[in-house]
């Protein structure tokens, strides 16, 4: 069997973020993660399909991997059928599985379609996650049997067909027959891949069968999916100190924590697990580390809080609080910056995506920074803002609202100064010392 891994995406909505298929997770790209996956249940020969911004960093990341090979989405737009009609010229063989790059399973699922597609009389499956709430994806209608009769997409709440959520984990056993029908789908909307599996099914008598799975699903499509997917990685490390990392002994290190070599842990920092901390950065005196995932050469400095958050690479930091926030790489806070996470009526978090404001369903979100930005000191943000690449925010500045890439935000004050008149003599401040208890 081979496997189509689509991963040419845009990435629009995970903006000011980088590419979702590279972002690192536990010292490897996301990328990377699929691909070990796939070859522990022994799915060897893989084909990606990455888009013209992430070609070459997808040829260079993958370069050593055998018997995985990348492929270029010319038309983006064409969204999901370009993308399997691209990796297609590829394919060699009859049975394949399509896959989407930014989905994370367990390795169970691809277990359990690989064995329900060897049925007698199937001619492909499609995974099917169970949702209690209303989820805006495709859903599946099916039979009895469990044969799919269509895929429903965004049927609004109340209307959904079954409980079960298409996630793009499809199997098909006569690839060059769906192949046929995908070459030939119209559609006005961006479900050809979608309208193509109907026709096969109802015009083409294909039988595919619907595989539930009850496992963990992870994936990125807005901002705060991040943080989501870090906890995924998170809750799956095993513990690990390097020899190579210097922990310094009044250093405390609790939980499930992952140093990487040449980490420097120096005196009363604090880490608590579940944590990852990146080769060769800096856990600062009296700094703590919880919940968090820290990048490469990063400095969480003296004094600093980093709490459910992910750090990307070259984040540096000097007393901040840094709570429930996404930063990516070449990031830096002046002394005394907050990213404010909680609202003063703890409600959920909104957040503007494109034209139109998303609820995030969580009560705690701090800011979304893209790389290359700038903190002064004393800055701060509100909950759920999001700060694009290349953004230098001034000293004592506000941000109330997100800022676009390349922006410099400067707080505008006006100075009173007027002859003092005062003064305080060593006497008094004396005086004052003694009365301290």
């Amino acid at each position: 069997m081979q496997v189509i891994v689509l991963a040419a995406g845009k990435s629009s909505r995970l903006a000011p973020l980088a590419d979702k298929n590279l972002l690192e997770f536990s010292g490897k790209a996301l990328i990377e993660h699929q691909i070990a996956a796939l070859k522990r249940v022994k799915l060897r020969d893989i084909v990606v399909v990455a888009s013209k911004n992430n070609l070459e960093q997808m040829e260079r990341l993958l370069q050593s991997y055998k018997n995985v090979a990348v492929v270029e989405q010319k038309d983006l737009d064409e969204g999901m059928k370009g993308g399997v009609m691209a990796a297609s010229k590829l394919v060699k063989h009859p049975n394949i599985m399509v896959l989407n790059g930014n989905d994370v399973f367990e390795d169970e699922l691809f277990e359990k379609v690989i064995k329900a597609s060897k049925e007698k009389g199937v001619h492909g499956v499609i995974a099917g996650k169970k949702m209690m709430d209303y989820f805006p994806g495709g859903y599946l209608k099916f039979t009895k049997s469990g044969a799919i009769t269509d895929i429903i997409e965004k049927p609004g709440v109340g209307k959904e067909p079954s409980k079960l959520v298409n996630l793009v984990c499809h199997v098909y056993n006569d690839f060059p027959t769906f192949l046929k029908y995908l070459k030939n789908v119209k559609s006005k909307r961006d479900d050809k891949y979608e309208v193509a599996i109907d026709n096969y099914i109802k015009k083409g008598g294909a039988k595919i069968m619907a595989q539930k799975y009850t496992g963990t699903w992870s994936t990125l499509k807005y901002p705060w999916h991040v943080l989501q997917m870090m906890n995924h990685f998170l809750e799956g490390q095993e513990t690990k100190i390097s020899r190579q990392a210097d922990i310094a002994k009044s250093a405390i290190i609790e939980g499930n924590v992952f140093i990487e070599k040449n980490v420097r842990v120096l005196p009363n920092a604090v880490i608590k697990g579940p944590a990852y901390i990146g080769e060769g950065s800096i856990i600062a005196n009296n700094a703590l580390v919880r919940d968090s995932m820290i990048g490469r050469n990063c400095v969480v400095g003296y004094s600093t809080e980093v709490a459910r958050s992910y750090l990307n690479h070259d984040v540096w930091m000097h007393s901040n609080y840094i709570g429930d926030s996404v930063i990516d790489s070449n990031v830096s806070f002046g002394a005394g910056t907050v990213l404010g996470n909680l609202r003063f009526d703890e409600a959920s978090i909104m957040m503007k995506i494109k034209k139109d404001k998303v609820d995030t369903d969580m009560n705690k979100l701090g800011a979304i920074i893209g790389s290359g930005s700038r903190f002064g000191i004393n800055s701060s943000t509100n909950p759920g803002v999001r700060i694009g690449r290349n953004c230098f925010i001034g000293g004592n500045v506000l941000i109330e609202k997100d800022v676009e890439d390349d922006k410099m935000v400067l707080l505008d004050q006006k100075l009173k100064v007027i002859k003092n008149t005062q003064s305080i003599s060593i006497e008094n401040r004396n005086e004052m010392k003694g009365k301290v208890k």
